[in-house]
Order: structure tokens, then C-alpha cells, then sequence
């Protein structure tokens, strides 16, 4: 198998430097054809990472790298085998995988999610990268100028200025540590584009603003949403060391035309209850992670449960869990509303879902509706492509993450079937999902039940980033033409804790 591999790796490079898509789709044929059910997971996962390095060459070949269509199936495709190929190698490290394997998957993908406009992600790729590998400056200088780009949207001069000059920071370290040929031109401009604008060596911005809180409990809290990167701030994408921070995330100032009746934008409402029912379900999985250890719950006390022998765990914190999973997806689709609000779509209500508002025909057409199809922007593509994580009916559209179909059975199970939840070191919950299927109940362990729920809640902060973000874009666009004479402002209150009703 080692000599097959090397042999499909150096196929693809030479193919890949003759732009000769012809063989670059052999390969890929090549490589479907391989029965992976004996392969080691180290093969697996180069077995995908071939596969993506194969549709990344069709794409330089055919010129679309630099591609800005919504649809790009080709870039779905590699970012598809990007995320299959870490599957198998997640829990070993770069020690055990004897080679740079890992982390070149990691940043590639991290590329992949950038590109399309998914820097949150992003970010987080790039770090797990540059955390195994700590000199891995293709990581650093590529996540240095997401960071430049991602300020642009940041209303707060204090957290741009913040993140000026991270990026300023990380670009000097790639270039400092040495980058490839074709990169260090590139990256050096960049550098002296940002010293160009301030001596960053004398700038040190304050730190952004947290709430330290009162209690051990809510001190724990607020540190558990840091570290997992659940804090609806800009901030948290910097640097996951602060103490804490406030969720300051609004949407940007909504330019009206003096027609409009609207004291208040819609938009900023709908944010408002987005935000309201996020920190809910962040603060419920947290309680419900944290009871997961203690003893029994009163609440499960005296209830009559019958034993099936297969290590079922009956558990409050377990039913928490699942109510904030639902929760949580159900979140999308009201980012779909709020979409179809600030654009004008006029899409009917009850059509409205998170996979259904960019398209103009659905299935099997999918057809981008027109506002959006030549848009340039980076941050509402960003929200796109996240939509198209998750699991359609469709075979002929599939989703652009591996594990979609996990979250959506997940989902189907909690609200329409049911779920069965087993102990993790007693009951082997995807064997038995792979011998049995899954048609009435679903078996997961507690472990993938905490996992899948964060990575949704993950998914939803993004959505939310990327939706202040997009709206920030249109809204530069919007006035970028207007002189400030025509421009009224109306300040907006924020509620203050003490006066919520």
C-alpha cells in the first residue's frame, strides 16, 4: 500500500504541474476504487488528502481558484476530502503520524474555509496547525492575513486596532521563520502595507472589555466560553488567553432612506432574540456538561425505568443536552429570516428555512437567486457555504462535511424519533449505527452527544459573525457613494442588565 500511495502521490504532483486535468480525474477514479476497510487510518487519511490535492489541481488547471461563484463543486469536493482525511488521524499526534501530514491537511482546509468566506474557521484550523507545528509559517502567514481582512468588518476601533495588529504580529513571524518562494513576496508586501499605516511597535490597545463575574460558577463559565470560542466577540477569534469577554456582538449601523417608516430596523430585533437564545443554549450545555459527573439529579429520582441491557444512560443533564441541540439548530433557520428580511427577499414565511433562502429554484436546480448571485460578498458567501455543512435529501447534493448526516440524525431523532444516549466506555454506540441502522432510534455515546452539540453551537456562533459581517459589508457599499451631509444618525440604547424585563 506504501508504494501505491507514493506512486498516486507523485501521479497527482506531476499531473497537478502539467495542469493536465485528464489525469488528475484518473486519480481520482484511481482512488475511489481502493477498498479502504483494511487500510490503517494514516493511509486513509492520505488516501483523501491525495483526493483533495487532485480536485485542488483540476481547479488551478481550469482557472478557478481565484473563482468567486457561489457554487464551486469542484472546491466543495476538496474541502469534502480535506475534512475526511483528519477523521481518521484526529487523536494522534504529529509523533505518531511520523510526518507533517496533519497539520498540511489542517492548514490546506483552513485555506479551503477562507476562501469561500468562512474565516472563523478558519482561524481555528490555522491554530490547531500552528499548534502542532509550531513554525509551520504557511499557517501563521495565511491566518495573519484572514485577520487583516476579518478587522474590516469590525465596527469597534479599539478591536480592529486589536487585530491590525495581530495580523502585523503573525506576518512579521511567517516571514521571520522563512515561507515558501511563491508565498514571501507576497507576504512581505503585506507587511510593509500594515507598517505603512502605524508604528505597531508603539501601539498596545487595551484589552476588550469582560465581565470577570461574581462567582466561582460564573467565573468557570465565562472561561469555559473563551476556551471553546463560544463568546459572540470578535475577540475570541484573536486569542482564547482572556480572562473572559462580553458577548458584544451586534449588527452594524442600517442606513434607511427618509421613505422608510421604521424607527427601528427589524433586523436589530430578530438579532436581538438570535443572541438572547444563543447565550441560553451556550449556558444550558455548559450546566448540563458540568452535571454530567455529579450525582443523580433529584428530578431523575423514583422514576420506574426498565433495564435493556445496553448501558442506556437515563439522565437530566442528558435530556438538557438534548433540548439545547434542538435549540440550537432551530437557530439557522431564524438566521434564514433575518436574511430574508435585511436583503428584501420577499420569500414566503413558511418557506423559509436555512438551506431554502439562497436559492431562487430548489432542488434539483438550486438555482442562486439573483441578489446574491454577483455579489462580492466575502462574509455572506462565508454563510453560504456554512449552510451547505449540513445533510439534504438529495443524493446528487451532497454536503460539504463528511459528519452532516450525523448532525441531521441527531436532530431528526431528538425531535421526530428518539435517541438513545450510552455510556461511552461500555457500549460501542457506531457499531452499532453501522451493523443495525438507525431507523426508528439512534445510538450515540455521551461523548458524541456533548461533541456534535458544540460543534453545532460552533456553527451557529459563525452564522451569527457572519451575518453582522455581511451586513456590514452592504452597508459600506450602501453609503459608500453618499456624502455624510445626507446622512442622519439615531443612536440605539442598549438594555441595561439591571432593566431587563
Amino acid at each position: 500500500m506504501d508504494d501505491l500511495l507514493s506512486k498516486l502521490a507523485l501521479q497527482i504532483d506531476n499531473a497537478s504541474n502539467r495542469n493536465d486535468v485528464a489525469a488528475l480525474t484518473l486519480a481520482l477514479e484511481e482512488i475511489d476504487r481502493i477498498n479502504r476497510s483494511e487500510l490503517s487510518p494514516i493511509a486513509q487519511a492520505s488516501l483523501d488528502f491525495y483526493a483533495a490535492n487532485a480536485n485542488a489541481g483540476i481547479r488551478q488547471a481550469k482557472k478557478e481558484h481565484n473563482d468567486w461563484a457561489w457554487f464551486q463543486p469542484t472546491l466543495e469536493s476538496e474541502m469534502y476530502h480535506l475534512r475526511s482525511a483528519l477523521k481518521p488521524i484526529a487523536s494522534l499526534s504529529l509523533s505518531e503520524i511520523r510526518t507533517d501530514l496533519k497539520p498540511r491537511i489542517t492548514t490546506n482546509l483552513a485555506n479551503a474555509f477562507n476562501h469561500v468566506g468562512r474565516f472563523v474557521e478558519a482561524i481555528e484550523l490555522w491554530d490547531q496547525a500552528a499548534s502542532e507545528l509550531p513554525q509551520f509559517s504557511m499557517a501563521i502567514g495565511n491566518k495573519a492575513l484572514a485577520i487583516f481582512w476579518y478587522a474590516k468588518y469590525i465596527e469597534n476601533k479599539t478591536t480592529q486596532i486589536l487585530f491590525l495588529k495581530k495580523s502585523r504580529e503573525l506576518f512579521f513571524q511567517a516571514v521571520s521563520v522563512g515561507v515558501e518562494d511563491h508565498a514571501k513576496q507576497h507576504m512581505e508586501g503585506w507587511l510593509k502595507h500594515l507598517d505603512s499605516l502605524a508604528n505597531w511597535l508603539e501601539i498596545s490597545p487595551p484589552s476588550p472589555a469582560y465581565r470577570a463575574g461574581r462567582s466561582k460558577a460564573e467565573k468557570n463559565y465565562r472561561k469555559w466560553c473563551v476556551r471553546q470560542r463560544l463568546v459572540l466577540n470578535f475577540a475570541n477569534d484573536l486569542s482564547q488567553d482572556y480572562v473572559s469577554l462580553n458577548d458584544e456582538l451586534t449588527l452594524p449601523p442600517i442606513t434607511l432612506s427618509t421613505q422608510e417608516k421604521e424607527l427601528l430596523p427589524t433586523p436589530y430585533a430578530i438579532f436581538n432574540q438570535l443572541k438572547q437564545e444563543y447565550v441560553s443554549v451556550r449556558y444550558m450545555i455548559f450546566e448540563a456538561i458540568n452535571e454530567q459527573h455529579s450525582p443523580l439529579h433529584f428530578a431523575d429520582k423514583g422514576v420506574i425505568l426498565y433495564d435493556a441491557l445496553d448501558y442506556r444512560c437515563y439522565r437530566l443533564w442528558i435530556e438538557r443536552l438534548k433540548m439545547a441541540f434542538l435549540s440550537a439548530h432551530a437557530i439557522l433557520d431564524k438566521v434564514a429570516y433575518l436574511v430574508n428580511e435585511y436583503w428584501k427577499l420577499a420569500m414566503p414565511v413558511r418557506s423559509i428555512n436555512f438551506n431554502s433562502i439562497w436559492f431562487s429554484e430548489m432542488r434539483p436546480n438550486l438555482k442562486i437567486r439573483s441578489q446574491f448571485a454577483t455579489s462580492n460578498n466575502w462574509p455572506l458567501r462565508g454563510l453560504f457555504s456554512l449552510s451547505r455543512d449540513f445533510y439534504y435529501q438529495s443524493k446528487s447534493d451532497r454536503a460539504v462535511d463528511p459528519d452532516a448526516k450525523v448532525l441531521h440524525d441527531i436532530r431528526n431523532h431528538i425531535a421526530h424519533k428518539y435517541l438513545r444516549v450510552h455510556d461511552d466506555l461500555l457500549y460501542n454506540a457506531a457499531g452499532d449505527r453501522d451493523r443495525n441502522g438507525q431507523d426508528l432510534s439512534f445510538p450515540v455515546s455521551e461523548a458524541e452527544l456533548i461533541e456534535q452539540t458544540i460543534k453545532l453551537l460552533k456553527l451557529v456562533r459563525s452564522a451569527l459573525i457572519y451575518t453582522s459581517a455581511a451586513i456590514a459589508h452592504e452597508e459600506a457599499q450602501k453609503t459608500s457613494g453618499l456624502s455624510s451631509e445626507f446622512i442622519g444618525t439615531m443612536p440605539i440604547w442598549s438594555v441595561d442588565d439591571r432593566y431587563r424585563l
